[in-house]
């Protein structure tokens, strides 16, 4: 079996507005399940965060105890990984999810979809670097981007009279 390598965009967003929190570009295949960590740490640094709901692949018990223990944010993750079998999860967090999943929630999740959508429907489903590197450097600045036609309409339009705006409640970000 042959695997073709392709790049991997990772992303946490705030399903409200679109605006990317945190991102990591790297080259797949490969499990989502190791971004988990470094993506939540990264979104925690210019906003607090309350709820985060995240697909399959980031399903495990360690991602569920970092986040809500360590960070106090509650995951909604559906227990679909591994093996399907109908016996109770082991962990706490994993059972937690398979008998009091909010589905209402999670349906807030499609919005990231919405996000890869924008950015391949404004920037280009394909990137055109070919080394490692260069892919990966390509995949941040089409982050940065999106952020940015996101915010330059807020600025353009919104600064009648402010000189500032808030993303989330809960940090202040200044124009010039």
């Amino acid at each position: 079996m042959v695997y073709h390598h392709y790049p991997k965009l990772g992303v946490v967003c705030d399903t409200s507005d679109h605006f990317i929190l945190a991102f990591r570009a790297d080259r797949g295949p490969r499990p989502d399940v190791d971004e988990f960590r470094p993506l939540v740490s990264d979104a925690l640094t210019p906003v607090r965060v309350s709820l985060m709901s995240a697909d399959a692949g980031y399903d495990s018990e360690p991602n569920h105890r970092f986040a809500r223990e360590e960070h106090c944010i509650r995951t909604i993750i559906p227990p679909k990984h591994g093996r399907p079998t109908d016996k109770p999860a082991t962990g706490h967090y994993l059972r937690l999810m398979q008998t009091r999943f909010d589905r209402e929630a999670y349906r807030n999740r499609v919005q990231v979809e919405t996000v890869m959508s924008m950015i391949k429907r404004r920037q280009g489903s394909h990137v055109r670097g070919r080394s490692y590197w260069s892919q990966c450097r390509d995949l941040r600045l089409m982050a940065l981007t999106h952020n940015i036609m996101i915010l330059l309409p807020r600025w353009v339009f919104y600064r009648a009279g402010r000189e500032s705006f808030q993303i989330k409640g809960s940090r202040r970000l200044s124009f010039p």
